[in-house]
């Protein structure tokens, strides 16, 4: 073979282009070259020496591909984005995250599915940042929990916009003070259709609250009084996905079951997806235990709750 001129570069980017660009393998250019295919195999090895075949990998701008994908191992997850902040804060983390949610939404669902949400400030900014829905209905998971303006309502009510999309909002409370009221609260026609399409949702979009340290709308409940907490921050609650409290091993704290008007445990495990949106130093001991819990086949966090989710 020649030595480093014209001819020899443009030989080696002739067989680079027949491999890479155009699909053909080192047997098909040797029979058209007359080369051996071992000699076709040591022109491709050069060309990437010289620099005429050149690899980009492209990865989605803001994204951390490398803690993502070690996120997904280590929890077993079907999804997993780790989004680059500038500082490690809960209000960049909720700012980036809910653009993020909004940028790869329609990566989780098509047009045939149901999507399903809970309360969250984050998701919240996820739906002001979309410009469509791709899915055929959506569905509020959970009754309002704190203010109304960080409720599912009012994420169900901005998705509810885009035509061709049915919500199935849920007017009430996420707790009630007892659990007669709450089973008369779903006997009530709206919220038991509602409840109804839990068994229709395809994906899950969800929040997670953080019990310790506080930092969740389900406590901020007026139906949950003092007594209440402090039963459940004795059993050791740390995190809640709608109204499913769970401990720092992944344990289903069940005492509120029979006062919440949210999805249950059951129903949310039998949904095919569910990815949870949250970060923020406040929230990763929370996140932790909930991936812990296994309710969870996704995970949309920053870049710094990633790192301590790895070194945890």
């Amino acid at each position: 073979m020649p030595g480093a001129g014209p001819l020899s570069n443009i030989q080696l980017a002739h067989v680079a282009r027949e491999h890479y660009v155009n699909g053909k393998s080192r047997v098909e250019i040797s029979s058209e070259t007359g080369l051996s295919r071992f000699k076709i195999g040591r022109m491709l090895d050069e060309a990437r020496e010289r620099g005429i075949i050149r690899f980009e990998i492209v990865s989605t701008p803001g994204i951390d591909l490398d803690l993502s994908m070690r996120l997904k191992r280590r929890y077993g997850l079907e999804h997993a984005v780790a989004v680059e902040l500038p500082v490690d804060t809960d209000e960049a983390a909720q700012s980036a995250l809910g653009a993020a949610a909004a940028g790869i939404l329609h990566e989780l669902i098509d047009h045939d599915g149901v999507l399903g949400l809970t309360s969250g400030r984050t998701l919240n900014v996820m739906a002001r940042q979309l410009h469509e829905v791709p899915c055929r209905a959506v569905v509020q998971l959970a009754g309002v929990a704190g203010p109304i303006q960080e409720s599912g309502l009012e994420v169900i009510r901005r998705l509810a916009s885009f035509p061709g999309v049915q919500p199935w909002p849920i007017y009430a409370s996420l707790v009630m003070s007892d659990a007669q009221t709450a089973r008369g609260t779903l006997r009530q026609p709206g919220i038991r259709a509602a409840v109804e399409m839990f068994d229709e949702v395809t994906v899950a979009l969800c929040a997670i609250g953080s019990w310790t340290p506080p930092n969740s709308l389900m406590m901020m409940n007026p139906a949950i009084d003092d007594e209440d907490r402090r039963r459940l921050l004795g059993l050791g609650a740390v995190a809640e996905i709608a109204s499913t409290v769970i401990t720092d091993t992944g344990e289903v704290i069940h005492d509120l079951d029979d006062r919440c008007i949210a999805v249950t445990e059951t129903q949310l495990r039998a949904i095919p997806s569910r990815v949870a949106v949250a970060g923020g130093s406040s929230k990763t001991r929370a996140i932790r235990a909930s991936l812990s819990s296994g309710l969870l086949t996704g995970l949309i966090t920053d870049a710094f709750t990633a790192a301590r989710l790895l070194a945890g």
